[in-house]
């Protein structure tokens, strides 16, 4: 039978299979088939696999089949991945992640966010990445997914080595390992060391590089896999070549060449012969260096390996520098230099120029000597323009934290006087909070009576301008009203209480302008409107305790209507006072806020800190006025509230529009 009739028959067989109504009691077992012959046939047809899967979605859909839809959804995305369209993987996950929410299946959820990290890290989004993961843990966490978490911290953990951040890389591995571990993953306990190996080698620390590569490569000998073994010994021989240590490099770079020579791909050879080929010319046999580069860079043009290419070919031109053969060095560099420029790869392109500074110098053509000198050092201060940025940004960091811990006595003093005033300060949040929001909400609903009744459209202005002005005179009477009252106070620690219930006040008349100015419309542009209140009430902080907080906002340009927008501000400002109040003890930190589209209908509003956390005395006070309010709040826009605590605070609601 021919191979266009075989594939003919296939495609048949699968239609059939759908076509072919299945029993109810079956329908999970009949889209997973479909999803798992989707996947054995991707490598080889990965049209027809697509195809499948969207088959197995229209299925699911048709049976009601809920899990199998968002299962469906996802796969496609991972086969769209796997082909690198990153665009229409991104499409078809957020499509998953959407559905998972809204049948409330956690498991899947996770799985959707963990798509749309691996898309951003496909891209080199790195921090975009890493918020994602992040997100597909917090779901993973529920079901307790022990694997999916490993992969997930290793992830972030190369993302992190990819940032620079090493610290990070390295906490986020060891926590994979640990969940690898659990889970008897072996393989992937190796790939961690290897990244944590990774880390330390770009910190220059060699003997920390070579003990956890070691240590990979013990665990791939135990699973007797030739590839991945062959790979640690080039690694511990790279690191040793790094280290100066050119005969341990040469034994380990020998094994792994013998190693890969077993294997069909020859592409495996080129990397560790260029390390052999180098070793041997720190060791000062210019021969042997020279056969083993050779013989990579004939690898690498057979298969137009071009990186590699250029590398080899800088290699052979230190060969030819270090035997005095000036124009062979400069015939070989300049390919170098040209893959350099090509590929835009900067640290090769300046080791081309290094090379060639070194052959014009010794040849006495001073003038091009000069030139690549200065090309060399001028790619050298960009790259290390980086370098230098995050030294000075690690200093400021240094010199802050200093400053904060000369504060915290002063600060604990300050958190002691507070419990005085608690019972007053409760009673003046009451008086301003209720009568304000009151009076805003009366507003709003004028504000929307107002859009209704165009006949009475003149007479309606009026009543809103009068309005307006009684709201802010009732704002600036209560101002008055504490003002006096700190005047008669001679306790520091209650006039500064009262003092924060004032800068509320002021707060919230700065929220009343924002919604009113504008009498011909009653929606509200949330980003500016956020924006502004969450400054404003860092400002009042500032002198206390807000120096060290950065804020950070994520607000999409949506319109909203007014009475939404005063619930959304009051819930704002309540949960931001809070976070400011309570949350960092004195230490830095990012207090942060997100309202996104979710959907045509929703919105999604987060508000967090990276501060301690919701203490046990907080809990204790969990029913306190100002969570009152803000549940209040939230029902009046139709959300529920989710609280989550670790390594900060993070407070979520979903509104509908």
């Amino acid at each position: 039978m021919s191979a266009i009739k075989k594939s003919k028959l296939l495609k048949i067989l699968i239609l059939l299979c759908i076509i072919i109504p299945a029993h109810a009691g079956l329908v999970q077992q009949n889209t997973d088939t479909l999803l798992k012959k989707a996947q054995a046939i991707y490598s080889k047809q990965p049209d027809l696999a697509i195809a499948m899967a969207r088959n197995a979605y229209r299925l699911a859909k048709t049976k009601n089949d809920k899990v199998g839809e968002v299962k469906s959804l996802n796969k496609i995305a991972k086969f769209y991945v796997q082909s690198r369209t990153y665009d229409t993987a991104k499409l078809y996950s957020g499509y998953g992640l959407l559905a998972a929410e809204k049948y409330r299946i956690d498991s899947l959820q996770g799985e959707s966010w963990m798509i749309l990290g691996a898309i951003d890290h496909s891209i080199s989004a790195y921090n975009s990445a890493i918020e994602k993961y992040q997100q597909a843990i917090s779901f993973y966490k529920k079901d307790n997914k022990s694997l999916n978490l490993a992969r997930l911290y290793l992830n972030i953990g190369i993302c992190h080595m990819q940032l620079a951040a090493y610290d990070k890389s390295i906490a986020n591995c060891m926590l994979a390992k640990i969940f690898f571990d659990k889970e008897g993953d072996f393989k992937d306990v190796a790939t961690t060391y290897n990244t944590i190996a990774t880390c330390f080698l770009d910190l220059n620390n060699y003997p920390k590089t070579i003990e956890y590569y070691k240590k990979a490569l013990i665990i791939r000998l135990g699973l007797k896999e030739n590839v991945p073994v062959a790979q640690s010994f080039n690694n511990i021989g790279n690191a040793f070549r790094q280290y100066n240590q050119p005969d341990s490099a040469i034994f380990y770079l020998t094994k792994s060449v013998s190693l890969y020579q077993q294997e069909r791909d020859s592409s495996l050879l080129v990397l560790p012969l260029q390390n052999l080929g180098y070793s041997w010319k720190v060791k000062g046999n210019f021969t042997k260096a020279g056969s083993y580069i050779a013989r990579s860079l004939r690898i690498a043009a057979k298969l137009n390996m071009r990186q590699e290419l250029g590398i080899g070919y800088w290699h052979l031109s230190q060969i030819y520098l270090a035997k005095k053969k000036y124009e062979d060095a400069l015939k070989a560099v300049n390919i170098t230099e040209k893959t350099a420029s090509d590929l835009k790869t900067p640290e090769l392109l300046m080791e081309a120029y290094t090379v060639k500074y070194n052959a014009y110098l010794q040849i006495g053509d001073y003038k091009n000597a000069l030139l690549y000198d200065n090309k060399k050092n001028s790619i050298k201060d960009s790259i290390f323009t980086v370098t230098k940025d995050k030294t000075i940004n690690e200093l400021e960091i240094q010199y802050q934290t200093s400053i904060k811990e000369k504060n915290i006595a002063t600060l604990n003093l300050q958190n002691k006087f507070q419990g005085k005033t608690l019972a007053q300060q409760r009673l003046s949040i009451i008086a301003l909070v209720i009568g304000a929001s009151l009076l805003l909400l009366l507003a709003a609903i004028a504000y929307n009576s107002y859009r209704q009744k165009k006949k009475a459209n003149i007479h309606i202005q009026q009543l809103m301008q009068e309005l307006h002005h009684r709201v802010k005179n009732n704002l600036q009477i209560l101002s008055g009203l504490f003002t006096m009252q700190i005047e008669n106070l001679d306790d520091e620690a209650t006039k500064s209480a009262l003092r924060e219930n004032e800068s509320r006040l002021t707060s919230m008349n700065l929220i009343h302008n924002k919604l009113y100015l504008d009498h011909a419309n009653t929606k509200i542009e949330m980003e500016e409107y956020l924006t502004k209140l969450l400054q404003h009430i860092k400002a009042a902080f500032s002198r206390a305790k807000g120096n060290n907080i950065s804020l950070r906002v994520d607000v999409a340009p949506v319109m909203i209507e007014a009475d939404k927008a005063v619930a959304i501000g009051l819930i704002v400002n309540e949960l931001a006072t809070n976070a400011f109040k309570y949350a960092f003890d004195g230490q830095g930190g990012e207090i942060y806020l997100i309202l996104k589209e979710s959907g045509r209908s929703k919105l999604l509003l987060s508000l967090g800190d990276t501060g301690k956390g919701i203490s046990d005395v907080h809990k204790e006070n969990g029913a306190s006025f100002g969570l009152k309010l803000v549940n209040l709040m939230a029902r009046q826009l139709g959300a529920v509230m989710t609280v989550q605590s670790g390594g900060g605070t993070q407070y979520s609601f979903e509104i509908g529009l």
